[in-house]
Parts: C-alpha cells; structure tokens; sequence
C-alpha cells in the first residue's frame, strides 16, 4: 500500500524534518501530540514485553515445581502464569488501541514537502519554473468560461461549496451532457490508440485503499 504516514523517529531527531512539516502549517502542538502518542505507544509495548519475560519464566518454573512433585509451588506458579498471561493480554489489546490513534493521528498530517518548494502562505506566493510558447493573442476580449452566457446557467457553485468545499462546480443539463461525452471521448482514444484497458471498480472501498490514495481522514471525517 502507499501510504504518506510521517516518520516519527526523524521528527524525533531532526530539526529539519519538523521543520519541513511545519512549512505546510502543521501545528506544533499536533506534532507533539505524535511525539507523546508514540511515547505512550513505546512504553506500553515494552511492559508488555518485560510481562511476557516473566511469563515464560513462571512457566519454565511450573514444569520444575510440577517434576519435583512440589504440588502448593505448582498451583501457585500456575496461577500466576494465568495471571500473566492475561495481563499480557490486555495490555497487547491497549497497544493496539493506542497504535492506531497514532495511525489515525499520523494520517492527518499532510506529506512533507519538497526542500527546493518555496514557502508561501497561499497561492500568490507560488513561483513562476519555467514558460513553454506563447500565450495566444485573441481578436476580442475573451471571457471566463463561467461567464459565458449559454454556459452560466448550467454551472452550479453554491451547490458545489456545500458538498464538496470551494473550487469544485455542479454541471447541468447541456454542460453535464458535454463534460460525459469528453470524458467518453478520452476514454475511447485511450484504450483504442494507447493501449490501455478499461476498469469498471466498485464504488464501495476498504479503508485501507482510501488510505492508499490520501483520503481517508477527509471521508471518515465526513
């Protein structure tokens, strides 16, 4: 699976690391957060561990006791081995539960970006890399697709903000019927001239492959 999760050892250990991180406007106190969660997460696994030491060791003590017919040592070592063993228990259940608040937490956490990608608080400060051609000269003043007349009436964004957040639009009508046949269109030249081969997929998925494509905290949010 491809996952984006953050490396908690290098935001352990790198100052760079957090620092990448927190260009894309990660709180520091999520990222403490992290840190504590793994903090928590490590110590109950080593418990778990040193409890699982003893355990063996308890049961390598029945099996003397049991030989030597020491039968009062027996049923107590016994009773402590169930004893461990449950606790073992427990604890490896809290583990789990505790490993995957720090997945869950993890997943929120956007991907570090790249070291040469100028910092900037919003789209003006992208910065122009490189041109290719020229910009095409019009005889007229040219319009804003949305703004054109016949097209307007068929673009709904209001509806669009409240179900999927800004810069996304409803299509209707003519408009809807127009973005259907370039999608078909695509989808023909493609398969029939570029070799590639059509997929039909379920609309359901697992959780797992919404985490493989960076939006399952958004969706199970939703």
């Amino acid at each position: 699976r491809r996952h984006h999760v953050i490396d908690v050892k290098r935001l352990r250990e790198e100052p760079e690391y957090r620092a990448g991180i927190e260009r894309k406007r990660v709180a520091e106190e999520l990222l403490d957060r992290v840190l504590e969660s793994d903090d928590a997460r490590r110590a109950l696994l080593t418990e778990v561990e040193e409890l699982r030491a003893r355990q063996n060791a308890a049961s390598k003590d029945v099996g003397t006791a049991k030989a030597r017919g020491n039968d009062e040592e027996f049923e107590r070592l016994r009773a402590l081995v169930t004893e461990k063993k449950a606790e073992v228990a427990r604890l490896t259940d809290e583990a789990a539960v505790k490993d995957g608040a720090l997945r869950d937490l993890l997943l929120t956490i956007p991907n570090l970006p790249l070291t040469e990608v100028p910092f900037g608080r919003d789209e003006t400060g992208n910065v122009e890399i490189r041109r290719w051609g020229e910009p095409k000269a019009f005889p007229f003043r040219p319009r804003e697709h949305f703004d054109i007349a016949g097209v307007k009436p068929g673009m709904d964004f209001e509806t669009a903000a409240k179900l999927s957040g800004s810069r996304f639009v409803v299509l209707r009508g003519a408009l809807a019927r127009v973005h259907r046949a370039l999608a078909q269109f695509m989808l023909d030249l493609h398969t029939t001239e570029h070799g590639l081969t059509e997929v039909m997929t379920p609309v359901l998925v697992r959780d797992e492959a919404m985490v493989g494509t960076n939006q399952l905290p958004k969706f199970a949010e939703d």
